[in-house]
């Protein structure tokens, strides 16, 4: 395989990790709390580049280092965006948006995530669960039940009709997040924060700009295209050496 064949095959699996990211990205692009993903990027296959400097004394021509070259690039990881997402009136009562940092922590089988999906609704036993039937925790790691004249003012505060504070929401920051699913994540040393505002009757909505990734996607699938047209031109090229090669006598 040619030098050209094979970069052009790596543009092509680049490509592939680009379209089917982007695919995802479209497809949660009304999923509340969605974070789209990035793709990050390494160099391999690197060569010292130099140039031939003369020596009128020493008579001779000395190679001096210019720097290195990438023949190529693999992907090494997708990473999610955490920016907000714009922020949603739904005037459901149990419906939380956070504007700022920070993620609610859920319980769900067992395990406990984070999450920015704030379309919470009622599950048996009266609990404020997401959709998928993960329970929401106050700061103390506890359950939050929903009931009547249910309020959360900006500070995460529950209180009821009367104004007396029932729990607190709990609101953490993490290290490291990673994403579990959709709009799941898991992560290191969570620890409480301030720097947020809880609004009550408003959802989180997805962060993915559909315009910008239709665009993102063309482009890479016209990358790809061309990616794999360079494969074919090498292959016929290569094809016709060997067979002037077997004419040879």
């Amino acid at each position: 395989m040619t030098r050209g064949i094979y970069n052009a095959s790596m543009g092509m699996l680049i490509d592939m990790a680009k379209l089917d990211r982007i695919a995802n990205d479209l497809a949660n692009v009304d999923t509340a709390g969605y974070k789209q993903d990035r793709e990050a990027f390494r160099a391999y296959l690197r060569r010292e580049i130099f140039r031939q400097e003369p020596d009128p004394i020493e008579k001779r021509v000395e190679k001096v280092p210019i720097g290195p070259l990438e023949y190529s690039v693999v992907l090494d990881e997708v990473r999610s965006d955490l920016s907000q997402g714009p922020l949603e009136e739904t005037k459901v009562p149990y419906h939380l948006a956070i504007d700022g940092e920070g993620f609610f922590r859920i319980e769900f089988n067992g395990q406990e995530y984070f999450t920015r999906n704030g379309e919470f609704e009622v599950g048996s036993g009266g609990y404020i669960v997401t959709n998928y039937g993960g329970y929401l925790l106050d700061e103390n790691g506890e359950r939050i039940e929903y009931f009547d004249g249910f309020t959360v003012d900006g500070e995460g505060y529950v209180r009821d009709e009367n104004g007396n504070v029932i729990t607190r929401i709990g609101v953490y920051t993490v290290e490291n997040p990673q994403k579990f699913g959709n709009t799941l994540f898991t992560g290191e040393n969570p620890s409480p924060t301030e720097n947020f505002r809880i609004l009550q009757g408003y959802v989180e909505k997805s962060n993915v700009n559909a315009l910008k990734a239709m665009v993102d996607m063309i482009s890479a699938m016209r990358h790809y295209e061309l990616s794999q047209r360079a494969v074919l031109v090498n292959d016929e090229l290569n094809g016709k050496l060997i067979n002037s090669l077997a004419t040879l006598k």
